[in-house]
């Protein structure tokens, strides 16, 4: 009898079996829950410190999962799949703005009629809108006609930052992606930050920074959006603290360059108490600072280490005393002559033995890493395109930028964590 050789997707659904045997086995070990799609199911699939195994079977599951779709579904249904797509946003949408996430009661259910009249929204509207939702894991409907929350549902009630990024997204993000047509109808290969998709989509000649600062609220709510990123598995701060050997400075002062309301420096303070911080941001976000500190259960012993500072990244860098200038997904945002202006204001400022750590995506060839992954540092490389003008990097051009800041500058080490989407790029100057 002839060997007759397994299809594509008798392939994908052998690796899948495996894969999901090597993460279940290791989370089993850890004495984690295996994920499963139960109300109370951990919102982190992997716990902090599992093994690499684990780490590359999930990574391999989630792309040979989408692979098998892709081919389960064939090439006829691509525009019909896609459909959901942008579907999920606008309910996404609807649903934070009618608070269905925080109207839905933590425990029990409650009926559509009652939650229609909470909301001050059309019941049939909302029926049909939390129905679609359902279909992405949002909320269950148990029982018939009453709704109770998924575990994703009760993670954006109970989670204002991870809130604040479906409103972000939802709110700002999408319609932006959607005028990029007209942006490069209008403005074709320009650089400029105020000639982006997201000048079109809410109507401003103001770059987006700028913008934002006027708008308190959205400021809150991107502030909550930039630290529940930190929290994400592809973009947690974990990644910066074991990505780095921060133990080895000792006593030492690390300048977290537009750090926000100083999310990462809490949690480098946290594993590192040697380290004292000072964060930089514009006025009005490091003015958010001392608040954010203060409602954490551990704030005594962070005030003292943490220092907030107002400080523009492009004027000259006044801590000139510092072992490390942090800079966390912020070159991504800015064009290549704003990232030289800089980082020459930090090289200026370092002395003898500082670092710079840059924490930011250095993207693939195509085709190199799984397409689960890489589409995922696409999206962001689309994003740093229609609100800024900018890009996210490939090597080269991050050499070629380190190059024209100062000749002296040195890469130290490039190292992409694993499960980052990140990469850790350390600079210091020749010696």
């Amino acid at each position: 009898m002839a060997f007759t050789a397994k299809s594509p997707m008798e392939e994908l659904a052998k690796s899948i079996s495996e894969d999901v045997k090597i993460l279940n086995d290791h989370l089993h070990l850890a004495g984690h829950p295996v994920p499963s799609f139960d109300r109370h199911t951990p919102t982190t699939v992997l716990p902090v410190g599992c093994a690499p195994d684990a780490h590359l079977a999930r990574e391999r599951i989630c792309d040979h999962a989408l692979r098998l779709f892709q081919l389960a579904t064939g090439p006829s249904e691509y525009l019909l799949n896609i459909q959901a797509g942008y579907h999920y946003v606008s309910c996404l949408r609807w649903l934070c703005h009618f608070r269905i996430f925080h109207l839905v009661p933590m425990q029990g259910s409650i009926s559509y009629a009652d939650l229609a009249v909470l909301a001050n929204a059309p019941e049939r509207q909302l029926r049909s809108i939390v129905r679609m939702a359902m279909t992405n894991g949002l909320f269950v409907e148990n029982p018939p006609h009453h709704l109770t929350h998924s575990a994703t549902s009760a993670l954006l009630h109970t989670e204002a930052d991870f809130h604040d990024w479906a409103v972000i997204m939802s709110d700002l993000s999408a319609p932006t992606a959607m005028a990029m047509v007209d942006a490069h109808e209008r403005w074709p290969n320009s650089c400029n930050g105020t000639q982006t998709a997201y000048n079109i989509a809410v109507d401003t000649n103001l770059p987006f920074f700028d913008h934002l600062a006027q708008q308190p609220k959205r400021q809150r709510q991107f502030a909550g959006f930039m630290r529940s990123m930190a929290k994400s598995q592809g973009t947690d701060v974990e990644k910066v603290i074991d990505g780095w050997h921060w133990a080895t400075l000792g006593p030492a002062r690390v300048v977290d360059v537009g750090g926000s309301t100083g999310y990462t420096s809490v949690a480098l303070a946290r594993k590192f108490p040697d380290l004292d911080f000072v964060v930089e941001d514009l006025p009005k976000v490091v003015a958010e600072g001392p608040k954010y500190i203060a409602s954490l259960e551990d704030a005594p012993r962070l005030m003292s280490r943490i220092e907030y500072r107002a400080h523009s990244f492009f004027d000259p860098q006044p801590v000139q005393d510092a072992d490390v200038y942090l800079l966390r997904m912020i070159l991504h945002n800015w064009s290549v002559d704003d990232c030289v202006r800089i980082l020459s204001h930090l090289v200026q400022a370092m002395k003898p033995g500082a670092r710079i750590i840059i924490v930011d995506i250095v993207l693939p060839e195509p085709g190199v890493m799984l397409t689960s992954r890489e589409r995922l540092l696409r999206v962001q490389d689309l994003i740093m395109m229609q609100v800024y003008n900018s890009m996210e990097r490939q090597l080269d051009e991050w050499m070629g930028m380190f190059k024209a800041v100062d000749a002296r500058l040195k890469v130290k080490m490039i190292e992409q964590p694993l499960g980052s989407l990140m990469s850790l790029i350390e600079l210091s100057m020749d010696e």
